[in-house]
């Protein structure tokens, strides 16, 4: 004999149980997991373009959680608030940031946390707050704002360029070139001639010291023979000078003792042998000075020195 099944009761009771699953999984997710990630905010100023809820979040690389809520911030909306959840232990210290990256080529953001240095105290908020990472620009955006300013650079740059290679400057640029050529050749002309007068004058030198050496052997022999030959010479020219001296003054005496005539009659012949012996002393002494200076002939007779009292 077969039981009756109540149906409505097997479906009640199937329904009710589904409905306590889902309510505790809801639970669970709502509160048991939440519990388990540390909370973080983030308030950024430029737009958040490829960023969305379940956005990775590293640290220097690393995934280390999520993002949970992105939206306007109440308090201004000229800024974008952005909750993120990381695991707990995660070492948020002061002087770390948070920037927006590209994904690969998704076009896609994620969140890069950096900065911070070892020993820095962790980051904490007051009471009842949640604590706020600071935000700086990503690369992209720094370009996108800096971009403006560095297309007016290329192009004041592009105009400053047209300007130098215009063809009114290629042309001076062009005539500089070949004067500077001109100018090359010029100096390698004159470089050529200063060597040519170079070697002249080395060959002249040479030809000018050896006629030096030549006229030092010819001095020397002639200073040589004038010392062989002067001092007999000069010998018997004091004798001579000084026999005529002697003929003179015995000429004197006789004409003093004896009569007026013949004293008028011989005067002039003792003038004029008093002058032959003036000139022999002086040609003794041209001979004296020749003696002991023989290159006077050949380049003149110095002055001699002014004595005491000159």
């Amino acid at each position: 004999m077969y039981s009756k099944i109540n149906y409505t009761l097997v479906g009640l009771f199937v329904f009710l149980f589904t409905a306590a699953m889902l309510a505790f999984g809801f639970w669970l997710s709502k509160y048991g997991f939440e519990k388990k990630y540390e909370r973080y905010l983030l308030y950024f100023n430029d737009p958040v373009d490829g960023l969305s809820p379940d956005s990775t979040v590293k640290l220097r690389g690393v995934p280390v959680g999520k993002v949970s809520e992105i939206g306007i911030d109440p308090s201004n909306v000229e800024r974008i608030r952005v909750l993120i959840r990381l695991k707990p232990g995660t070492p948020i210290t002061k002087g770390m940031y948070a920037t927006l990256k590209l994904q690969g080529i998704t076009g896609l953001s994620y969140v890069e946390i950096e900065g911070g240095k070892q020993g820095a105290p962790l980051l904490k908020a007051s009471a009842g707050q949640l604590p706020v990472i600071p935000t700086r620009p990503s690369l992209i955006q720094q370009l996108g704002e800096e971009a403006p300013q560095l297309l007016k650079k290329v192009q004041k740059a592009s105009d400053s360029l047209s300007k130098i290679f215009s063809e009114h400057n290629a042309r001076r640029l062009s005539e500089i070139l070949d004067n500077t050529a001109s100018a090359t050749r010029k100096a390698l002309e004159v470089e050529e001639r200063i060597v040519a007068l170079s070697d002249e004058l080395n060959a002249t030198l040479k030809r000018f010291n050896t006629k030096t050496e030549i006229l030092s052997l010819q001095i020397g022999n002639v200073t040589r023979t004038l010392n062989e030959k002067l001092p007999p010479l000069m010998d018997h020219l004091d004798a001579a000078g000084a026999n005529v001296a002697d003929l003179a003054r015995g000429l004197d005496r006789r004409m003093k003792r004896g009569e007026y005539d013949l004293r008028k009659m011989i005067r002039p012949i003792q003038i004029d042998i008093k002058e032959l012996s003036y000139s022999y002393q002086e040609l003794a002494a041209d001979l004296k000075d020749l003696s002991r200076h023989p290159s006077s002939i050949l380049f003149g007779a110095g002055h001699p020195p002014k004595g005491p009292g000159e």
